[in-house]
């Protein structure tokens, strides 16, 4: 099998973005997968007016990556724990894609409202994906329309194809998401592909929560605390804070492979909380 683990990232080579590539790169080497990092180039900004929110989508329309079995797309703010071997690639089994859901978030948006992304505009949204693309969402037992996280996301050669020639444009979708008013997160690469993935003739497989253990600052001052989604077998971590990219490599293995108490973070006392 010819596989490939993708990253990508425009701007400067913060300490956290050079250990996520090299980290991300000897998981590749062990697991027998090709790696690419594609910096500061522009690949998706060529087909679509947000950008940079779409670049980590770059092997959906670039033609050099369908020789491939087998890709993986992973953010640059994502860690292995410590000697990972497990090879992601075999979580797929026939289907066309794989990616993880955050099961908490549904929940959340009920309760906060972080630049209009709310329970409520995702309900909006789902209504808007059946009408115009005749998509049915998934929903969780509560009723409300499940997230998923493209942070790791594996797509097999035949779902790469349908992504290609089955799928809206990226500028298609951002343009009905912004004709019918929601807040630009909607627009952005996550919303599309957990929209599409829905299509009748697409399967994909909610992978275990292990492939991506998100973890990010809930509320704020003076009640702000880690919601940490690591799981016992943990294998990929998603570290979300704001300033995470700027952090020593040393924080950044602790927060992947031990648990919250012993962390030693670069930041004030208080944190999360402020200082």
């Amino acid at each position: 099998m010819k596989n490939i683990i993708y990253q990508y990232w425009q701007g400067d080579m913060k300490p956290g973005v050079k250990e996520s590539t090299r980290l991300i790169k000897e998981y590749a080497d062990r697991i027998g997968a090709e790696y690419r990092f594609d910096h500061n180039v522009t690949i998706a900004g060529k087909v679509v007016n947000v950008p940079i929110y779409y670049e980590p989508a770059n092997p959906l329309v670039d033609k050099s990556f369908d020789k491939y079995d087998n890709v993986a797309l992973v953010d640059i703010d994502v860690f292995p724990v410590e000697d990972l071997s497990e090879n992601i690639f075999d979580q797929l089994n026939g289907e066309d894609a794989g990616i993880c859901t955050e099961p908490a978030q549904p929940f959340f948006r009920q309760v906060y409202n972080v630049a209009g992304i709310t329970n409520a505009n995702d309900t909006r949204w789902t209504n808007l994906l059946k009408e115009v693309w005749g998509i049915e969402y998934s929903y969780d037992k509560e009723g409300r329309p499940k997230v998923f996280n493209t942070g790791v996301v594996v797509i097999s050669k035949t779902g790469l194809q349908k992504m290609k020639t089955t799928w809206a444009s990226f500028q298609d979708y951002v343009n009905y998401m912004g004709v019918n008013g929601f807040p630009k997160f909607y627009r952005l690469f996550q919303d599309y592909f957990s929209a599409f993935i829905h299509k009748n003739n697409f399967k994909f497989k909610e992978l275990p929560n292990s492939w991506n253990c998100y973890m990010h600052k809930l509320g704020s001052h003076p009640n702000a605390s880690v919601n940490d989604t690591r799981t016992e077998d943990a294998k990929l971590v998603h570290i979300m804070f704001r300033t995470a990219d700027d952090w020593d490599p040393t924080a950044l293995w602790q927060i992947t492979n031990k648990p919250q108490s012993e962390w030693i973070l670069p930041v004030n006392k208080a944190w999360p909380n402020d200082g």
